[in-house]
């Protein structure tokens, strides 16, 4: 009997070990396993099993990175070696040794480039997304726009984006940014078109959007733009929804949206004379490492919804247009959005100006020091505004020194207040989404100052719906501030269904012990 059962499971195991489980699923499964891949991975799983032969043919989205080539280069202490080179066919894809330079990889590129057309000529349905990153000489010679007729008219695609990659390579520079886009009018008017990206390109006119009635997503990274022309293309785009700005030139002196369609706004690590949104549709605004006048920051979107400034770049920037020391202050953005600079009795003279700005605000994030007394009362202020208020986030960012502080005039917003400042949080009625609406809060870069500590004390005492607060220590914690930072778990909560998580920094056992090593 035991023999028996000993059979059965060698013959399961066997079984399993033989059964090809990747090859018996369907083809559209297989199809958008491999559409996660580069193109040339996607063809290359050609050659693993006949089952996958022509799979990618069938893929949905393609995606052209001549950088996937770098990895086959010859070492560089070696002049030149043989490496397997991907050529594509309209058959299959195969390896062929080949010798070359390391001296000149854009040659390499720039093949791989040229079999484009091979592959969607190949490529047999249509596509939900293409991307393709290309060196100027495609631009130059005409093949940018014949992959975008191509793509639009045949593939009916859905997202294109395009990348000119000469600038990021220190063998073959060019001026900072790229090439202009000069393309036919309204050759991005096909009906299933709704996001376009373009990195490192001149756009010169708005031509080319000409009735993009279809285009709901408009993303621009390091391009050249002027502030009519942006203008121009958003107006000619009659449903788009998200715009995306990322390091433009000087030409970008202001951004203006005038449009009932937008919903989301991002601009990033540009430097403005002015800011104008009016957008009834508008429901999330993000500003990341900009530099403007804050007082030039004019925005009528009484739908808004989701606001975030900080002055940490999310994308990569490799020309640093704006520096942390020349960045416009966030504290500044929200004192002028506000109205806290301005007289009591003040009365909008531009009708774009919104009175209250924040009133329907769900997710706020922010960087602001809160152990800087002005930017502690900012905060008051702002969630003052804030009537539905869910989740916060604010990143603790150090502005000033202790001389400065000590030194820096307070009276034009303590005349405000009708209570002493150091009762800042003990006046309940004075934001009233603490008490009703607040459920998350995240709090970024603590180090268990005194400063700090007031604001995560009064969410725990007085927050009665908050569900869920963290806070990230920073790496430099002190022992004195861990040990306060700790004694917030002991306080008395206001919410019963509140979790409170600390993240502490690394070297945590070595901040709490006496000088002794983990």
């Amino acid at each position: 009997m035991i023999v028996h059962q000993s059979s059965r499971k060698e013959s399961k195991c066997e079984t399993m070990a033989t059964d090809d489980f990747i090859s018996n699923l369907p083809d559209e499964v297989l199809a958008t396993i491999i559409s996660g891949l580069p193109a040339i991975e996607a063809i290359r799983t050609t050659i693993l099993s006949k089952r996958l032969k022509d799979v990618w043919r069938n893929v949905s989205r393609l995606d052209f990175d001549p950088k996937g080539v770098k990895k086959l280069f010859p070492a560089p202490n070696r002049r030149r070696s043989t490496v397997p080179v991907i050529l594509f066919g309209s058959n299959v894809c195969h390896d062929e040794g080949d010798d070359i330079d390391d001296t000149d990889p854009r040659e390499e590129i720039s093949r791989v480039v040229k079999n484009i057309d091979n592959v969607l000529l190949s490529h047999e349905r249509n596509l939900i997304s293409c991307r393709i990153v290309h060196l100027s000489n495609s631009y130059r010679s005409g093949d940018v726009e014949k992959w975008i007729k191509y793509l639009t008219s045949e593939k009916k695609v859905q997202e294109l984006a395009f990348l000119c990659d000469d600038f990021q390579h220190e063998f073959y520079p060019v001026s900072l940014f790229g090439w202009g886009l000069n393309l036919p009018s309204g050759i991005f008017s096909c009906r299933t078109l709704q996001s376009l990206e373009f990195t490192n390109y001149g756009i010169r006119f708005h031509r080319p959007f000409h009735h993009c009635h279809n285009l709901k997503t408009l993303k621009l990274y390091y391009c050249d733009i002027s502030s009519e022309t942006l203008e121009a293309i958003v107006s000619s785009c009659d449903f788009m929804e998200h715009l995306s700005v990322c390091s433009s030139t000087s030409s970008l002196k202001q951004v203006r949206i005038f449009s009932q369609t937008v919903k989301t706004v991002e601009l990033e690590s540009l430097d403005l004379e002015g800011i104008y949104l009016s957008t009834q549709s508008l429901g999330a605004l993000v500003l990341h490492s900009m530099k403007f006048p804050a007082k030039s920051l004019v925005i009528h979107a009484p739908n808004l919804r989701v606001f975030t400034a900080t002055r940490k770049p999310i994308t990569k920037n490799p020309y640093n247009f704006t520096r942390p020391s020349k960045q416009t202050k966030i504290a500044e953005i929200l004192e002028y959005c506000t109205h806290l600079l301005k007289p009591v009795n003040y009365k909008a003279s531009d009708p774009m100006e919104d009175p209250n700005l924040f009133k329907n605000l769900r997710e706020l994030t922010i960087d602001l020091d809160l152990n800087d007394r002005r930017e502690m009362l900012i905060l008051c202020i702002v969630l003052q505004r804030c009537l539905s208020l869910h989740q916060l986030e604010i990143n603790i960012e150090e502005s000033r020194s202790e001389i400065e502080e000590a030194t820096r005039d307070y009276s034009s917003v303590n005349s405000r207040l009708p209570y002493p400042e150091t009762k800042l949080w003990e006046q309940r009625e004075l934001c009233d989404c603490i008490t009703f609406t607040l459920r998350q809060v995240s709090i970024k870069g603590f180090n268990g100052k005194d400063g700090e500590m007031e604001f995560p004390r009064h969410l725990i005492t007085k927050g009665a719906k908050l569900e869920r607060l963290e806070i990230w220590c920073n790496h430099d914690w002190s022992s004195e501030g861990g040990k306060a930072t700790l004694g917030l778990l002991s306080l008395p909560r206001s919410s019963i269904d509140v979790s409170i998580l600390l993240k502490p920094p690394p070297n945590l056992l070595v901040v709490l012990e006496d000088g002794s090593q983990p």
